[in-house]
């Protein structure tokens, strides 16, 4: 592979990460919401037992390739500036969103496989579904560290265009915002609701598809002075 081809294997990473995403979220079905009786919560770990699992195992796919962008994304804006703190803060951003990804996504495969094991406790299954939804809301503040270092990165270098840094500057401000939706137990703001549990993800998913495009063209703009970022 030739020098800073990296960047290439990077993108396809991020592109293949929101694949993996989307098929996870596919194969777990319909999901209930918090705000769901407590008898349509406790039915959907048998139903869906099976798709539970897969749909865990191809969110962890995802959650791996995700970090794999980030080290490609921190690359990029190290090699762009070697003295700045923006791109240790871009992959520590993708290290911490990702271990948090993998602690919930390990919980709900955990909880999924226990609820079905022991009966019994399907009783109480919408105790720790909820729970594990706040978490995930909260965990939006985690989301926008690596959006807010890439956006400081990006105005610093100059390695992806300037709409991008503003761009994530809003996935930024958004994902922090939903974090507290966490007090909020009905309606569209509701942790799982139409734009708390759409909204965020979705421009994430957006972001990296367009920051994986670029990586993956390897023909990122270059302030002056700076060393090649690309190896060609």
């Amino acid at each position: 592979m030739k020098e800073g081809h990296e960047f290439r294997w990077g993108g396809l990473a991020g592109i293949t990460a929101l694949v993996f995403m989307i098929a996870g979220r596919l194969t777990m079905g319909n999901v209930p919401r918090v705000t769901d009786p407590a008898a349509v919560i406790a039915g959907y770990f048998p139903q869906y037992r099976v798709q539970i699992l897969i749909g865990a195992l191809l969110y962890a796919i995802a959650i791996a390739l995700l970090l794999w962008f980030g080290a490609a994304l921190a690359t990029a804006f190290r090699r762009a500036d070697e003295t700045g703190d923006a791109p240790a803060l871009v992959l520590a951003g993708y290290v911490l969103m990702c271990v948090l990804g993998f602690i919930g996504v390990a919980l709900f495969a955990g909880i999924a496989y226990a609820l079905t094991m022991y009966r019994g406790l399907l009783e109480v299954a919408a105790g720790p579904y909820t729970a594990l939804t706040a978490m995930g809301t909260v965990a939006g503040i985690a989301v926008a560290v690596p959006f807010g270092a890439s956006a400081a990165a990006i105005l610093r270098t100059r390695v992806f265009p300037v709409w991008m840094a503003w761009f994530a500057v809003v996935v930024a401000a958004v994902n922090v915002l939903s974090a507290f939706a966490v007090g909020v137990t009905g309606g569209a703001l509701a942790p799982d609701g139409p734009i708390v549990g759409y909204v965020p993800g979705a421009l994430v998913g957006l972001w990296v598809l367009v920051a994986s495009g670029l990586l993956i063209r390897e023909h990122l703009p270059l302030p002056a002075g700076a060393r090649p970022v690309m190896g060609h």
